[in-house]
């Protein structure tokens, strides 16, 4: 099967990249994590910072430098010691032991031990990684910013893993019949308020958990080959689906990469609430009634046609405003689009016209679209 390359769209926010771009650092496999393993398997606990700025450095206080190359058995060895560990920003030297970490007492904390109070409150004011090696619990836990992640065992993550592929195979289904269910009424120019609220929060849970699920992946890392792929089309639909959010967001004052993080920043209780999804869209209260008609830009539909360039789909979109305009316009209209031509206007026709003649009206759902959580 064919899978039509879509628009580049945001998939996760600026929250979900960060955690996501640190978790890498510590997989299962990499060097960091394998110190990391000595340090537990030696039950010793741990401090440790990754970064070595000068701003950084203004923050620490006793102890000594070391600066020799990063080895997981030294690390492991000068966690022995009371004190924090400098590593240098790209992990791959050793630059200070046995340090105290001068951290700002009006930074708040929600820990309880000193270490990880220590390591959050540091992280909080430098913006670095600090983890923390837990002693008395022989846990892992990752500081970065206003974020904290603690590493679960292997039992608890390969039931984890395989759970949230069960759920993604069932949310993947209602998202399958919803998107349909909005492909008829774009097509049939009925689309309302209420079939794009409901697809946004449909396609927003499936995303959710396919981030989940890749929170999973890499903290098991090498391990995580025995899990089940996410088929290519599912992945390509999850991020084609997202486009929603282009076609319908309603607020000029803002760039739409914000209405993104604002919708993927909702809780999963503020998500259940329509209203919130349609505030996230730039509607301003009572602006729109559920029932009332809207018009798409097109950004989905046209993701949809077979080897037409993003670069054409924006230029069209530029040109026409509305998916009715471009469907009602003839091949004369979309060739003078720059970046069209003849070609590529047959093909977005034919496209299109096959769209509209195929579909057919969606059964009405009969199981809930969410499980209780």
């Amino acid at each position: 099967m064919e899978v039509t390359k879509v628009l580049r769209i945001p998939t996760e926010n600026s929250r979900e990249r960060e955690l996501i771009a640190t978790l890498k650092l510590l997989s299962p496999g990499t060097t960091l994590r394998d110190g990391i393993e000595y340090i537990l398997q030696a039950k010793t606990g741990g401090l440790i910072v990754v970064g070595d700025s000068p701003e950084v450095l203004e923050l620490t206080e006793d102890g000594f430098g070391i600066d020799c190359p990063y080895l997981p058995s030294r690390l492991a060895e000068l966690a022995k010691m009371d004190g924090a560990i400098i590593l240098s920003s790209d992990m791959k030297r050793i630059v200070r032991a046995n340090v105290t970490l001068k951290v700002n007492p009006s930074i708040t904390s929600n820990e309880t031990g000193l270490r990880h109070r220590s390591a959050e409150k540091f992280a909080k004011e430098t913006g670095e990684i600090v983890i923390a090696v837990s002693r008395r619990r022989n846990t892992l836990t990752l500081y970065t910013r206003n974020q904290h992640y603690l590493f679960r065992d292997r039992p608890i993550l390969i039931s984890g893993a395989n759970q949230a592929m069960l759920s993604l195979t069932q949310y993947a289904k209602t998202m399958q019949h919803v998107l349909a269910t909005l492909n008829w009424v774009e097509l049939s120019g009925t689309v309302k308020l209420s079939n794009v609220l409901t697809a946004i929060q449909v396609c927003e849970r499936v995303r959710r958990t396919e981030h989940d699920l890749n929170l999973y992946r890499i903290e098991l890392g090498n391990e995580a080959l025995s899990l089940q792929l996410i088929p290519t089309e599912l992945a390509t639909e999850i991020e084609r689906s997202l486009l929603i959010i282009r076609d319908y967001f309603n607020d000029d004052t803002r760039d739409v990469t914000a209405v993104y993080e604002d919708l993927f920043g909702l809780s999963v209780s503020e998500l259940s609430d329509m209203k919130n999804i349609y505030e996230a869209l730039g509607y301003s209260q009572n602006e729109i009634g559920p029932e009332e008609i809207l018009e798409p830009r097109g950004y989905r539909i046209l993701s949809q046609v077979s080897r037409i360039p993003i670069t054409v789909v924006e230029s069209i979109i530029d040109r026409f405003n509305t998916l009715d305009a471009i469907i009602t316009s003839d091949v004369n209209a979309l060739k003078k689009v720059e970046g069209v031509g003849t070609v590529h206007a047959k093909a977005i026709k034919e496209s299109l016209i096959e769209m509209k003649t195929g579909a057919t009206q969606p059964r009405v759902l009969t199981s809930p679209i969410f499980d209780s959580d």
